[in-house]
């Protein structure tokens, strides 16, 4: 599969790993991918060249404190931060790749897509943006000692690393796909307060901005069985979504990562098909 790769300069010159990869049938357009907390973009490819041979190329990008972008593991002071560095992203390969472009967000991945689809439609209007497993809401239990100690830290300390607690096992029901999570050397295993402050004040605002989706095409991608991230928070937020044009798929049978899944097969189609149909 063919791929070019670009260092692109993002918010307070932080360095981003972002990649370009051409379709290899006649080109229908761009996914532009937004990966999912600790992960890397890296762990897309398996969707990115089914999309390809199908007409789809892909925009991949490392978040700043991600995979091979530069910044501190797991650490923002605001949200803001990683939609300036997906403007950047996108107005570097915007003119390079040409043609229609979408918008793909997973976990971490679609609260930003959501939040930018919120604040900067006036920039990109993406043909559609799709979510899969949002953080609208965890689910995840966080033991109340580290809420009280992220809080203060926050404030005092917001570089404060602390254990994430994610299992690698709640993610997929493919115990080879959960291996290759917990043995891959660009997962990180920490979260800093100031992410987590940063990430509860964005999710304040995405409900309270909803009625900005008015305008495009949503698909939300939703695993039912989901035990980090709140899939009926996620549902009755897309019921509330303004948008006329939205459909939901979910899967019963998954845990976080409808992409890693032992039924991925059928979830590349739904995506695919998706595609094509608008």
């Amino acid at each position: 599969m063919e791929v070019h790769v670009h260092t692109v300069a993002g918010y307070q010159g932080e360095r981003l790993y972002t990649r370009w990869y051409p379709p290899q049938a006649s080109s229908k357009g761009t996914v532009v991918w937004i990966h999912g907390y600790a992960e890397h973009s890296g762990r897309y490819e398996g969707i990115i060249q089914y999309l390809s041979e199908r007409g789809w190329g892909s925009i991949a990008w490392d978040l700043r404190g991600h995979g091979r972008s530069t910044g501190r593991r797991g650490f923002i002071t605001d949200v803001e931060e990683y939609l300036y560095d997906l403007t950047a992203v996108w107005t570097h390969w915007r003119e390079k790749v040409g043609g229609s472009a979408v918008l793909f967000g997973h976990s971490l991945g679609g609260l930003i897509a959501l939040r930018y689809r919120q604040k900067y439609s006036e920039i990109w209007t993406p043909a559609a943006t799709l979510i899969s497993a949002p953080l609208i809401q965890l689910k995840m239990e966080v033991p109340g000692w580290k809420k009280t100690l992220a809080g203060v830290a926050a404030r005092f300390f917001p570089t404060l690393s602390l254990p994430s607690g994610l299992d690698p096992k709640l993610l997929t029901h493919d115990e080879a796909a959960a291996l290759a999570y917990a043995q891959d050397p660009l997962v990180f295993r920490i979260a800093t307060a100031g992410w987590f402050s940063a990430i509860q004040r964005a999710q304040a605002e995405l409900w309270k901005d909803l009625p900005l989706l008015t305008e495009g095409h949503f698909l939300f991608l939703l695993p039912e069985e989901d035990p980090i991230c709140d899939s009926q928070a996620a549902q009755r937020f897309f019921h509330h979504l303004p948008a006329e044009n939205k459909k939901l798929i979910t899967y019963p049978n998954s845990y976080h990562e409808p992409l890693h899944e032992t039924f991925r097969a059928k979830v590349y189609q739904d995506i695919a098909n998706y595609l094509d149909s608008i």
